[in-house]
């Protein structure tokens, strides 16, 4: 199956116009127009496209003014003062996060326990598609679903998430006394962040699909991915506690000397922050792919 190619448009003059769109910003999979994606969007194939233009604008605002504030402190000061708005704004955007999350996963169940169910699943794979590819579709179909809310949830991540984490790493290691390291790791935590929003609902997609081919019954299916949406935040929230109780201990007795316990605990924090959240996604996004791809090649 392959997607149709259509001529540029011409304008009145004769010249050329310009039909690029953002949905040719996408990979194929994920476009809308991808007819795996189609056969399950209904109305939901009329959503516009994301456009990341204006999100790597604000990150790239939040971004200097930070590195300009490590040699002009009073810059981040002026910064933060927006921190009541992303107090009363985020715990709202991650309310709405989560239900698209628990959404994604249980249609994405639906759709491949339906395609089990009904033995369609083999004239899918008869297509040229790639069997990644039916699987990405099948996900990014769900997400399509929930396209409108994931664009507001980052616009409104990128704009007012940054105070919150700098009030967050403040905390932990004032910004006057720690130098350049938390202004690092308020950066790095930022897109970490952003990188979470693009990955996650990525990687509930295919649980659902990987769900959905194991169990033929709908309901089921949707309950037990919408399961681990929960079971994977409560995972995630456990382990950032762990870390920070222990960086919490190790910088209460820094002035004992223990300077190796330190570097210890910025490492763990490090890895449970920043590395997890981005690696794990993409570890479990591969290996569940190739899991049901195995599963549906011995079938």
């Amino acid at each position: 199956m392959t997607a149709n190619v259509t001529p540029p448009d011409t304008a009145l003059d004769g010249s050329q116009a310009d039909d690029r769109s953002p949905m040719a910003a996408l990979p194929y999979w994920a476009r809308a127009t991808n007819p795996i994606v189609r056969r399950h969007l209904g109305l939901y194939w009329r959503t516009l496209p994301p456009e990341f233009e204006p999100i790597l604008h604000i990150t790239g605002l939040w971004i200097a003014v930070l590195l300009l504030g490590i040699v002009l402190p009073f810059i981040t000061d002026l910064a933060t003062t927006v921190i009541v708005v992303s107090i009363l704004v985020i715990p709202f955007g991650m309310l709405f996060y989560l239900r698209a999350l628990l959404s994604i996963a249980a249609n994405s169940a639906a759709v491949m326990s339906d395609e089990i169910r009904s033995n369609t699943m083999q004239l899918l794979m008869a297509t040229p598609m790639s069997l990644d590819q039916i699987f990405l579709g099948k996900a990014a179909a769900a997400i399509w679903r929930k396209m409108d809310d994931l664009i507001m949830i980052v616009h409104g991540a990128a704009l007012f998430g940054p105070p919150l984490i700098i009030m967050h790493y403040a905390s932990l290691l004032p910004l006057r006394d720690s130098g350049i390291l938390t202004y690092i790791l308020i950066i790095a935590m930022s897109l970490t962040s952003l990188a979470r929003l693009i990955l996650e609902p990525v990687m509930f997609g295919i649980i659902g699909v990987g769900i959905g081919a194991f169990v033929p019954y709908r309901s089921a299916a949707m309950t037990a991915s919408a399961t681990t949406v929960g079971f994977y935040f409560l995972l995630m929230v456990m382990l950032q506690r762990l870390s920070l109780s222990v960086l919490q201990t190790a910088l209460e007795v820094e002035s004992a000397g223990l300077t190796a316990r330190l570097a210890a605990s910025l490492s763990l924090t490090m890895l449970t922050e920043l590395l997890l959240p981005v690696a794990l996604p993409c570890l479990l996004i591969r290996f569940i792919m190739r899991a049901v791809g195995r599963q549906m090649q011995a079938n």
